[in-house]
């Protein structure tokens, strides 16, 4: 039946059908494949998750985040979120409602998937589904239709799981306004802080000295450290003069003449439609409908982009670099005569129409000789390098010196200053490392880092150490100062604070003990940032809801940025209207609603991982 539906027909913005398709795949699992032959990555009462299933659902998630933070995704992000660990978890609960799912006999119809992938917009055009786009969309993804109507069929299966488990989730409008009252509720505090650079404290003893030194020593210690004599073996050193006979550069162009090619360049029209941030989905929406009238041919595509384009028209030749890293995968994936997009840009989806492709050529060597050149003379400099480092070497370590080694092979001597782990400039951190393990005097063996080969001797050498307290005596005094300091300002306005029952109070003995107070602005206390006055004081945000009139200064002094103490009270509040109540009603009770699925949901899948037999392999989560 499904094969009927296909040849109907549709079109959408590429960019909007790989979201979908993403989205779909991550959450609801990755098809139905064949089990046979696959590792094993964890087991849900006997039934197996295979390492090429997980794999497949970290790769979604991946491409799903990246869709969602482009450049922002970073792959300190990727590890922070933890991809595996989160696709394992959905794996697992994919199969504990799918065996749910089994035990109510809930299964879905060929007509429910039918209706489905119909009613998906990535499919559609003017409204009608396409068989050709259908086909090609799930092509592009590398997904066969019968794969992704497998995934439809359980997507619409955990579905009517989902429903029959959270029918029940209903919030009573008077609870959903008493909750939305507390999560709108804006406050403002007054702000006293005392700054410890304002108190005058008494001078460390000598006692205060001698303890905080032996307490703190350890943080005085002293790492190890070196002098060198390094010398830099590069190709640039021993290429520079080598002459290469014209049957070299002959043989060496023929040999490696992919090196000399052209690049592959697309001869592109685009339509660029600028959008605003209000604008965007309305552009994007545009952008679909101009599509579908501008691949029809050339003729309709220039039509297309004289009436909508905004910027520079025309045509123009591009390479993979000039079209930026958005475009140039559909571009240059793309046939002559074909549409792509649209490719969202910031501020702006681009249509771009593919009318000519250069494919790559090799040049002749008249055009290329000074590049050949250059470019023997560096591969025989490596070799060179490598050579005359390891003959200098053994020379070295006899004469127990680097410079002269070093200098009959035309070599340059870096001495350095003292160097730490961490390298400095000239000395590369793996090579600071390895000549701290050296004695002082000794001359290492050759280190390699990229096509450099490194001659290095320790000159001197300081052992870790903790500095006795003569040499750090300054630091100690300054750091015993400021904790006197931080402790009288606490003190001082700890006193204030006892003495205060409102922000009133608060503010006038804050004045006469000479602090600091201000007030912030209005702010929801559960669901915004704290004013910037605040900023630091790390623990405050879980006292901020239990103020109110009633209990308008907490006894707690804060510990602020740079050691400033903070006291705050409350100062006022502004309670939700009934015309806010009525504005947002209906997403608040939406929003709250799906809450409670997710909770009910969650509150399921925690029994059944308990009765249920899961056990996952841990290297599957490395």
């Amino acid at each position: 039946m499904l094969s009927v539906l296909r040849r109907n027909a549709g079109s959408w913005a590429i960019k909007i059908i790989l979201s979908f398709i993403a989205l779909t795949f991550i959450w609801w699992g990755v098809g139905t494949y064949s089990e046979q032959g696959r590792n094993v990555a964890a087991t849900v009462g006997g039934e197996a998750i295979t390492t090429n299933e997980l794999a497949e659902a970290v790769a979604g998630l991946e491409k799903t985040y990246r869709e969602v933070y482009g450049a922002a995704f970073t792959p300190e992000m990727a590890k922070a979120l933890n991809l595996k660990k989160q696709a394992m978890d959905s794996l697992i609960q994919r199969k504990l409602l799918l065996e749910e799912a089994a035990k109510m006999g809930l299964s879905a119809t060929d007509k429910e998937v039918q209706r489905e992938i119909s009613a998906i917009p990535a499919f559609q055009q003017n409204g009608q589904f396409r068989d050709d786009l259908y086909r090609s969309v799930l092509s592009y993804n590398r997904v066969n239709p019968a794969e992704f109507e497998a995934t439809k069929r359980i997507e619409i299966t955990l579905k009517k799981v989902d429903g029959l488990l959270t029918a029940g989730a209903l919030v009573p409008e008077t609870e959903a306004k008493e909750l939305f009252q507390v999560a709108s509720r804006k406050i403002r505090l007054l702000v006293v802080t005392a700054d410890p650079g304002k108190v005058t404290a008494e001078a460390p003893t000598e006692g205060e000295i001698l303890a905080k030194y032996e307490q703190a020593k350890e943080r005085f210690r002293t790492p190890a450290r070196v002098k060198l004599a390094v010398a830099a073996f590069t190709p640039d050193r021993f290429g520079r003069d080598v002459q290469p006979s014209e049957a070299d550069i002959k043989a060496f162009y023929e040999t490696n003449s992919d090196r000399f090619r052209t690049e592959e360049q697309r001869l592109v029209a685009r339509i660029v439609l600028p959008f605003g941030r209000k604008d965007r989905d309305a552009v994007r929406k545009k952008a679909g409908e101009i599509l579908a009238r501008a691949s029809k041919g050339k003729a309709d595509f220039d039509a297309q982009a004289k009436a909508y384009s905004r910027g520079k028209g025309g045509e123009t030749w591009v390479s993979r670099k000039d079209a930026g890293e958005p475009l140039s995968g559909p571009i240059f994936q793309a046939s002559v005569d074909k549409v792509v997009g649209p490719v969202e840009l910031p501020g702006a989806f681009v249509l771009a129409r593919v009318n000519r492709i250069r494919f790559p050529e090799t040049l002749p060597l008249s055009q290329v000789r000074d590049r050949v050149v250059e470019q023997i003379r560096r591969e025989k400099g490596k070799d060179l390098a490598v050579v005359k480092a390891y003959e200098a070497q053994p020379k070295a370590a006899s004469a127990k010196t680097v410079k002269g080694a070093a200098a009959a092979f035309g070599v340059p001597v870096l001495e350095t200053g003292w160097v730490g782990a961490e390298g400095a400039p000239g000395v590369p951190a793996v090579l600071a490392q390895d000549a701290l393990l050296l004695p002082s005097g000794e001359v290492a063996s050759v280190k390699t880092v990229g096509d450099t080969h490194y001659l290095f001797q320790v000159t001197a050498k300081e052992d870790s150490r903790v500095p006795p307290l003569a040499e750090v005596r300054g630091k100690v005094v300054a750091e015993v100062t400021q904790e006197k300091k931080t402790a009288a300002a606490r003190a001082a306005l700890q006193q204030v604070l006892e003495a205060s029952s409102t922000a009133a109070d608060l503010e006038a003995n804050a004045r006469k003990a000479g602090l600091s107070s201000s007030l912030t602005g209005w702010f929801a206390p559960l669901s915004e940032a704290v004013p910037e006055a605040l900023a630091g004081a790390g623990d405050l945000r879980k006292d901020l809801s239990a103020l109110s009139a009633k209990v308008p200064v907490p006894r707690k002094v804060y510990q602020g940025r740079a050691g400033i103490s903070v006291a705050v009270a409350f100062a006022g509040e502004q309670i939700p209207s009934d015309d806010e109540w009525a504005q947002r009603k209906t997403d608040f009770l939406k929003g709250m609603a799906e809450q409670k699925k997710n909770a009910m949901i969650q509150a399921f899948l925690s029994d059944r991982r308990r009765s249920a037999k899961v056990e996952i392999r841990p290297e599957a989560l490395k």
